[in-house]
């Protein structure tokens, strides 16, 4: 156990005004140089001020806006703190530091999300929470039974507002503030700020304040994070992944996919090949979703196959890759994941596979996060020339995998049941990653390593 007698408490906290027992939870957590965001907005918001606060992704914009109301808000008074997030995992994160915060004080917090019973989270309000943090849909339930009453919040916080647009909360977030009629004050955060949230603001904000930490010349991306670009054709990314995780044989990584189709057949395709790799996509029951989660922050797993929504809410610092084996159609969704890696101060690495065709998709990217991407050629790797249909087709896949939503068969919102193919073995030998297939590619020869070949019978 922590002697708090003989901590020091980080003075460059203190300087906020912070009072001391946030500080000294702080100092047991060992925080002490605040983040940037974390420098400009605890102190506007410990005026009362409404605020809106743009950083990256994993700078610490929890601390940012949790540790202003563990001072403000009064521990005798119940139900005064809503914090809206838009998945279960970052729901249960944004409680955890919460409480750590709030670790010297008389504070109840609770956390309420879908995917459990709503009598089990109606037992939960009948304590009487200080702060209730919870998904969009969670919320406005329990408001609707009469059980949380968000008239009642003196403080109102959307987490990641950007991305609760994004998939598909718009309504449920307008219906939660309009909702909350008392006098309170709104504080926003989000790693991209667009038209959509300024006419929020101006609707649900007074005078508000705004913090941005990154400056025009700046990326939107951490400048920790190194990022490249895998030129690769449909029919050889799944081949390709596998050697790039063999080549980088990173500690902790997400490999993002569009569909849960895909991320069950990518995944799969790993674990055929000795990868200790995981899928998690919002079909998986809540347990799993949880013991998913705690073997990656464990280190049990060491590799992430996630669609954007699941991945919400992950903050690992020890995480060294981010992968994205489908390129988002949306700038600011890249944003969001490379934001898994590289965070508080680490380094990492983000690949970002890109197709004919796709070439736009990256150019745009490139624009919001002002930074271009280097090539990255995978040692080993050599092109493959199109399949023909006939043999996709006996193979159970589509040219395009993975380049549109169509190829993989679901939509994102969907879930596929067809149990994902085999991928072909990994071959070595090396050629650049390009678009222009060769004349006549040498015959793949299999190789051992960590990725051991299926055995023909």
């Amino acid at each position: 156990m922590t002697d708090s007698a003989h901590l020091q408490l980080p003075a460059a906290f203190a300087t906020l005004g912070l009072e001391q027992s946030l500080l000294l939870a702080l100092a047991e957590i060992h925080f002490t140089e605040p983040s940037e965001i974390q420098q400009k907005l605890i102190p506007v918001a410990l005026t009362g001020a409404d605020c809106l606060g743009q950083a990256r992704t994993g700078t610490g914009k929890t601390a940012a806006f949790g540790l202003p109301i563990m001072q403000r808000l009064d521990v005798h008074q119940p139900f005064q703190a809503i914090v809206v997030v838009p998945t279960r995992e970052l729901a249960v994160q944004v409680e955890a530091e919460l409480i750590r915060f709030a670790k010297h004080k008389p504070i109840r917090l609770q956390v309420i999300y879908g995917g459990q019973k709503v009598s089990h989270d109606i037992k939960l309000l009948e304590r009487h929470p200080h702060v209730v943090v919870g998904t969009p849909g969670r919320i406005i339930d329990l408001y609707e039974r009469g059980v949380l009453p968000l008239d009642r919040m003196r403080f109102v916080v959307c987490d990641e507002v950007d991305r609760m647009f994004d998939i598909g909360f718009r309504d449920d977030v307008r219906k939660i503030l309009g909702a909350c009629s008392g006098p309170h004050q709104t504080i926003f955060v989000s790693a991209t700020i667009n038209d959509e949230i300024e006419r929020l603001v101006a609707k649900h904000m007074t005078n508000p304040q705004r913090i941005f930490t990154a400056k025009a010349e700046d990326t939107l991306t951490n400048p920790e994070a190194t990022q490249y670009m895998v030129g690769v054709q449909p029919w050889d990314k799944l081949r390709a992944l596998q050697m790039l995780i063999r080549h980088e044989n990173p500690k902790l990584a997400i490999i993002f996919c569009r569909t849960k189709r895909s991320v069950d057949k990518v995944a799969h395709s790993l674990q055929l090949r000795g990868v200790n790799a995981s899928p998690i996509h919002g079909d998986l029951l809540q347990n799993k979703r949880e013991r998913v989660m705690r073997g990656f922050r464990t280190g049990k797993i060491s590799v992430l196959v996630a669609t954007d929504l699941a991945s919400r809410g992950i903050d690992v610092h020890e995480i060294t890759h981010v992968i994205n084996y489908d390129i988002p159609e949306d700038p600011e969704v890249y944003v969001h994941r490379v934001g898994r890696t590289a965070r508080m101060g680490a380094t990492g690495k983000a690949f970002t596979f890109v197709s004919v065709g796709q070439a736009q998709l990256q150019t745009e990217i490139e624009k919001l996060i002002n930074h271009l991407f280097e090539d990255f050629r995978i040692p080993g790797f050599i092109p493959s020339p199109e399949p023909s249909k006939r043999h996709l087709e006996a193979q159970g896949t589509g040219a395009t995998d993975g380049a549109t939503t169509s190829a993989e068969g679901t939509s994102a919102g969907q879930s596929g049941t067809d149990h994902p193919s085999p991928a072909p073995p990994i071959t070595e030998g090396y050629a650049p990653v390009s678009f222009t297939q060769p004349a006549a590619a040498a015959k793949p020869r299999p190789i051992s390593g960590r990725f051991p070949t299926r055995r023909r019978r």
